[in-house]
């Protein structure tokens, strides 16, 4: 994947490094064994580490409701 491809929907969270497999930011995430890369998906962990960024902010208010 190249630095300046947009990256789409389902692969999304490959702008951050995921801490299951190691890849780096615009990686694609590697199998369990690390000899396949897995180009169609990727880690829950690193689907999970894209959002959370995510779900802070939507509570930096202090959790209150408006």
């Amino acid at each position: 994947m190249s630095e300046t491809e947009p990256l789409t929907y389902p692969l999304l969270p490959l702008a951050v490094a995921c801490p299951r497999c190691g890849s780096g930011p615009r990686q694609y995430c590697t199998s369990h064994g690390g000899t396949r890369l897995r180009r169609s998906d990727v880690h829950q962990d690193r689907t999970r580490a894209y959002r959370a960024p995510l779900s802070t902010a939507r509570t930096d208010d202090g959790g209150q409701e408006r």
